[in-house]
């Protein structure tokens, strides 16, 4: 079993990204500039600053705090890392195959929308204050009512097929 996305799925990883990015705006009617100022990135295995996550966990966002260049300015940055290794074993064991791509737009939504909530919508220390599985349930609704809107995935199968919860998320 490969370790890492190949160069392929790695541009379906950043072609995945991009569509739930556009839901995930849409579904909160964000307005461009809005969404532009939100401050993230986007590692894979490949990537030098990817750190190990448990297998179980497909995916994460971390809230960074990153210095500007005008002094003792800061802001939240956020860093969403995929596990590679992770999703490539559930894409094999529940024979994703060639639905990989509507797999990989239903994680990124996932992780878009916690960085929603973690960005505007919760204050920071309610989120922390919340059982992190009550969060989990909240951000796979939300998720799924954000995709319901996209017709032309096949996301129904990855839905019925997969669940946050029996993957450890």
């Amino acid at each position: 079993m490969a370790q890492q996305f190949s160069a392929a799925e790695r541009k379906l990883v950043h072609h995945a990204m991009d569509e739930a990015e556009a839901h995930t705006a849409r579904y909160y009617c964000f307005p461009p500039h809005r969404w532009q100022s939100l401050r993230f990135d986007l590692l894979t295995k490949r990537d030098q600053e990817w750190e190990p996550v448990p297998r179980s966990v497909l995916a994460r966002v971390q809230r960074m705090n990153r210095q500007s260049r005008a002094p003792r300015l800061s802001y939240d940055f956020y860093r969403i890392q995929l596990n590679d290794p992770g999703i490539l074993q559930v894409a094999l064991r529940k024979d994703f195959g060639v639905e990989l791509y509507s797999f990989l737009v239903y994680i990124l939504t996932h992780e878009m929308v916690h960085l929603v909530r973690l960005s505007s919508i919760l204050d920071h220390d309610a989120l922390t204050l919340s059982p992190r599985e009550q969060e989990e349930n909240r951000v796979e609704r939300i998720s799924r009512q954000v995709l319901a809107a996209a017709l032309h995935l096949d996301i129904e199968p990855i839905i019925s097929k997969f669940s946050l919860h029996h993957t450890g998320r």
